[in-house]
């Protein structure tokens, strides 16, 4: 009687004779999908065997030998599985496999056995003269099996570690999901291990499990590294390659910032009420997970956002809120080309010849030459970058840098530059061609419009010197306030000549100002110890009331959050407990203000701090924790000197959208491309500080020297150190009386300042009690902010001006190469064959990467 067929033949489908004993098998999975019916079960497949469709894909898929070890693994494969098998299949294969590995290791159990009891004493018939014969032949002891190091299996650990590595590998790496299902790539593993292609994990289940189980490890490290922090939180907006709005929440701990949201707001509204309602939603979620304190929100300066951080002020009014500061700067070198004609004239004409070296080769080419000849380098022409703000300044700085040999090859080879710009077009084109290079030759050679080059230089490298400063992970209030100052008063003090714009500018600064937040701002430059009022001009109209009253009340507003779930008598309680602090954080800020009581001594030893520990004001303050007097005005101040006033990182997490979100991966997820960001960012730090990853140094796009001049503030505690003395000197930097610079005739209140300072001095050697506020002097005035930059920061009004903009020091010659222009170089190479010939300029595709 013959042997009935097995239990996989359920799953396969007999074909024609292989050999005498076999026939061949045809996997009914397979055959399913060649017709396209993947919702059949083998069963109804195998009842189609009469039709056309089911023969015609028999011929299209391929067979195995029809026995059981050959259709076993066909289904769950040596190298690859079967994609279309039924689960049932895959279920009987595994058994079948089980039981025959279980065969095998029986049979060697059994062989074992009959080893061990070969040495048993126990009746044994005579062995015959055949088996005497075989026991006479030579025997060897039999191979041991071993793996060669490539062949050696994964263990389940290591099986789990590497498909966590690849996980990572992809997030940091950038990469997408079927990248690890690329043939090439499979090939080079299984050249490594020949087992790595059972351990890798497939497509499926690198952006699903494994991404799932990496983003919640960097969410609950993030919980851990947030949790009781006092942060800020900052929202931008972008849109992604399919044109949808993406709103980017981020939190800034540490000087660091972390993003706990992305969301798709395109059918969301944006006006105030909006905006409002999506800040507080923001903030609640925000505090919920993450178990920290938001005590301040950043955001744009757009119109929606605007209204809705006036909303979210009234409602939430212990919340700190401000636009970015980065914006301002970019906004405020777009106002210094409205009120200067003659600077936006010639950015067009600088850009103009930039564009036209860089769109043609054959004209590029000979200028280069004359580098070379002039330089023995050839320098790239740098473009601005719409999306890098201060590459406006270091294009126009290298163009400055090469006016020589521009002008030496303008002049000597100007029939070869027209030739190779108009090369064999003749009548209406070649004439255009030929108009369009003696032009730019012409300009070339003008030298008034390299002194209005110079000059365009020397106005906006203080704005986008500004701009870095302010766009930094580490833009404090107090570093903002310095930068935007610094702007005014180099606009302030430009010479009578140009007069109008100085008007101008300080006008559209003034105005500017007006949108920050004062109050946060010089409680911040206040609470600085390397600064407190040093910066303030004589007109600042302030005496020690005043900013202790300012101090306070920005103190009321941190603490005055709502009670929530307290009954009465639990909420007066609370009540009196804010009194006393407040009472406690008051005395210690005029202790502080003064010099006295557990600050008598800073004065003395700001030098030496400074040195040992640099200007950062967040290490004096931390180091004054372990006094209990002053606790209440230690954790506020580093609670303000910690938030950052921009929304630079939004930017750089959006520069990380652009990247995994591209035109070949249009479908990703805004979830999934949350948790990719996420990860890589949390990756990027574990390489930071595992060494794994250089940290890269800040660009220096100014001299040292420059720096000191472009954002000067005037520091003015000299009259509090020596009151009477009214010797005059020059200042080196601006080439200036002093005395007229600073406080000639309006330095009462100085003087008041430095009477009041010598009182409580004396006051609290007599006491010695640092519980005790230092007397307090008679207020002139009930409202100080806000108040404008003039009234603040200005100087005198009598002071002197020069006639010509050529008594202003020049700004000395920078260095050919700075780190900002070869990277910019490195861009314009990339973007080489995408730079449109006929002279347009688009803006590049750059992203910043902080």
């Amino acid at each position: 009687m013959p042997r009935g067929k097995g239990q996989i033949w359920d799953h396969f489908w007999e074909g024609e004779a292989a050999n005498a004993s076999h026939r061949r098998a045809y996997c009914l999975g397979c055959i399913r999908n060649e017709m396209s019916k993947a919702n059949l079960s083998d069963k109804e497949t195998l009842a189609l065997e009469n039709d056309t469709s089911f023969k015609d894909a028999c011929q299209k898929v391929h067979s195995v030998l029809g026995v059981k070890t050959s259709m076993v693994a066909h289904i769950l494969g040596g190298t690859k599985a079967c994609r279309y098998a039924s689960d049932a299949a895959k279920t009987l294969a595994k058994r079948l496999r089980g039981k025959s590995q279980g065969k095998r290791e029986r049979s060697d159990d059994k062989d074992e056995d009959e080893d061990e009891g070969s040495g048993a004493k126990i009746s044994e018939p005579k062995p015959s003269k055949k088996h005497k014969a075989a026991d006479r032949v030579e025997k060897h002891q039999s191979k041991l099996k071993v793996y060669k190091g490539i062949d050696i299996p994964f263990s389940d650990k290591e099986k789990k570690a590497i498909q966590v590595q690849v996980a990572r590998a992809t997030a940091s790496a950038r990469l997408p999901d079927q990248w690890i299902e690329d043939p090439e790539v499979l090939k080079l593993m299984y050249m490594m291990r020949t087992k790595a292609l059972d351990v890798i994990p497939s497509r499926k289940v690198l952006g699903g499990r494994l991404l799932k189980e990496e983003s919640k490890r960097v969410e609950d490290e993030l919980v851990e590294r947030l949790e009781g922090q006092y942060v800020t939180l900052t929202c931008d907006g972008v849109k992604d390659v399919n044109k949808d709005s993406l709103v980017g929440v981020s939190v800034s701990a540490d000087f660091k910032p972390y993003l706990v949201q992305l969301y798709n707001a395109t059918a969301d509204k944006k006006d105030g009420d909006s905006m409002c309602n999506a800040y507080e939603t923001m903030i609640d979620s925000t505090e919920k997970k993450y178990r920290c304190t938001v005590v301040a929100l950043g955001t744009d300066n757009d119109g929606g956002s605007r209204a809705g951080r006036v909303k979210l002020g009234i409602i939430r009014p212990w919340l700190f809120l401000f636009p970015c500061g980065a914006h301002q700067g970019q906004l405020v070198l777009a106002d210094y080309f409205k009120c200067c004609p003659e600077g936006a004239e010639t950015s067009e004409d600088a850009t103009d010849i930039i564009g036209w070296l860089n769109n043609h080769g054959y004209v590029r080419v000979i200028f280069n030459d004359v580098q070379q000849e002039q330089t023995n380098q050839v320098l790239k022409y740098l473009v601005a970058n719409l999306t890098r703000w201060t590459t406006h300044s270091v294009a126009f700085l290298r163009l400055e840098d090469l006016k020589e040999p521009l002008q030496f090859a303008a002049f000597s080879r100007r029939m070869a530059i027209i030739e190779a710009q108009v090369g064999r077009e003749t009548g209406t084109k070649g004439q255009e061609l030929r108009a369009e290079a003696e032009d730019r030759l012409n300009l070339i050679r003008d030298d008034q419009f390299w002194k209005r080059l110079e000059t365009l230089n020397e106005d906006i490298e203080p704005i986008c010197y500004a701009t870095n400063i302010m766009q930094s992970d580490r833009a404090r209030p107090d570093i903002v306030l310095l930068a935007f100052v610094g702007m005014f008063q180099y606009f302030r003090n430009l010479p009578l000549s140009r007069s109008q714009l100085s008007k101008a500018m300080c006008t559209r600064l003034e105005k500017r100002w007006k949108g920050f937040d004062q109050k946060l701002m010089i409680t911040a430059l206040i609470l600085n110890p390397y600064e407190k009022v040093a910066r303030f001009g004589p007109k600042a109209g302030v005496d020690v009331m005043q900013i202790d009253e300012l101090v306070v009340e920005m103190y009321d507003k941190w603490i005055n959050r709502p009670m929530i779930d307290l009954d009465p008598d639990e909420e007066e309680s609370e009540l009196e407990h804010r009194r006393c602090r407040r009472t406690e954080f008051s005395t210690a800020f005029l202790h502080y203000f003064a010099g006295t009581g557990a600050f008598k001594n800073w004065e003395r030893l700001k030098d030496k701090f400074k040195d040992a520990h640099g200007d950062d004001p967040l290490i004096f303050w931390e180091s004054m924790k372990t006094n209990r007097d002053v606790y209440e005005l230690v954790d506020f101040a580093c609670m303000i000197l910690s938030i950052v006033q921009n929304t630079a990182g939004n930017e750089r997490q959006f520069s990380q959208v652009k990247l995994r979100k591209d035109r070949l991966r249009n479908r990703l997820t805004t979830e999934k491309l949350e948790k990719k960001i996420k990860l890589a960012e949390n990756l990027r730090q574990q390489h930071y500080a595992d060494g794994l990853r250089d940290i890269r140094e800040a660009r220096k796009n100014h001299s040292d020297d420059r720096v000191v001049q472009l954002l000067e503030v005037p520091r003015y505690d000299q009259v509090l150190s020596n009151p009477q003395q009214d010797d005059d000197y020059v200042d080196a930097h601006v080439g200036r009386s002093r005395r007229h610079l600073l406080v000639n005739s309006r330095r009462k209140w100085r003087l008041e300042l430095k009477k009041w300072t010598d009182e409580a001095e004396r006051a609290d050697q007599l006491t010695g009690d640092n519980t005790v506020p230092p007397p307090l002097p008679e207020s002139s005035a009930s409202h100080w902010l806000p108040r404008s930059l003039e009234l603040l920061f200005g100087r005198d009004d009598q002071q002197l001006e020069p006639t010509s903009s050529t008594q202003r020091p020049r700004r000395e010659r920078r260095a050919a190469y700075t780190e900002e222009q070869l990277y910019m170089e490195l861009l314009a190479q990339e973007a080489e064959d995408e730079i449109p010939d006929d002279g347009a300029l688009e803006g590049s595709g750059d992203e910043y990467e902080g």
